[in-house]
């Protein structure tokens, strides 16, 4: 027999009955109206205490808090502060999803030819670049998952020749020799010649324009300036003679 019937005995036979509605305990029916004025008319009033001012401030307790150093970030970005001392070339480049042994192999291959890959927090590269003024235009290029290219030495040609082996490396900038270049900036500055050839260059350009005289003329001022000293000095004997 279900839970909600009940049985009505009769005088002949017993008959089963439909009960009424459960209870419903999750909306309670409202109170009458006139116990919920009643209720908000005796509910009491708490009238807050208003302190002065002069007197709460003495009262006040001035708390510090301390904030705990985190030393591996601070280990971490003096190796910031170190890759950007040490190196006069440091390129930026965005770094895409590429799997873990294409990772080393790229690693690899720049360490063999005398440069090293660096994989720094953004957070540590911004804040270095905030205390070095000539870097502060770096900001634009740190953004996402990057990677640097340092070198002691300024080989961009070899790194781009490299980079571009690397489809999951784009190049956005670099700083070589103090000095920042864009992409295509890079790329002309792989294109120029070493410094030993443009000075040979230099010097041939300077023996053709003064038909071979650049050594004289260099010291030409110098040679006047002796014989103006000899003239003074043999002017102030012959006056010191003929008194």
């Amino acid at each position: 027999m279900p839970k909600s019937c009940c049985v009505r005995c009769t005088s002949r036979q017993w008959t089963a009955v439909r009960g009424g509605k459960k209870w419903n305990v999750q909306r309670p029916k409202p109170r009458v109206w006139k116990a919920r004025v009643l209720e908000s008319i005796t509910r009491p009033i708490y009238v807050e205490d208003i302190v002065p001012i002069s007197q709460s401030c003495e009262k006040l307790e001035i708390t510090t808090q301390d904030t705990e150093v985190d030393e591996y970030e601070e280990f971490m970005y003096k190796q910031v502060k170190k890759m950007f001392d040490e190196n006069t070339m440091i390129l930026v480049c965005q770094m895409l999803s590429m799997p873990t042994v294409d990772k080393r192999k790229a690693i690899n291959t720049m360490k063999d030819n005398g440069m090293r890959l660096w994989f720094y927090n953004n957070r540590l590269i911004r804040r270095a670049i905030t205390e070095y003024s000539q870097y502060k235009n770096m900001a634009p290029w740190i953004i996402g998952s990057n990677v640097y290219v340092v070198c002691p030495e300024p080989k961009v040609k070899e790194a781009l020749k490299i980079l571009k082996k690397i489809p999951d490396f784009i190049v956005l900038g670099g700083l070589v020799e103090n000095s920042l270049y864009s992409k295509d900036g890079l790329t002309h500055y792989s294109q120029l010649p070493n410094i030993e050839q443009l000075r040979g260059e230099l010097v041939s350009v300077l023996n053709m324009a003064a038909g071979g005289k650049t050594h004289s003329l260099l010291e030409s001022h110098q040679q006047t300036l002796c014989r103006n000293l000899t003239q003074y000095v043999k002017q102030e004997t012959e006056g010191e003679d003929n008194s």
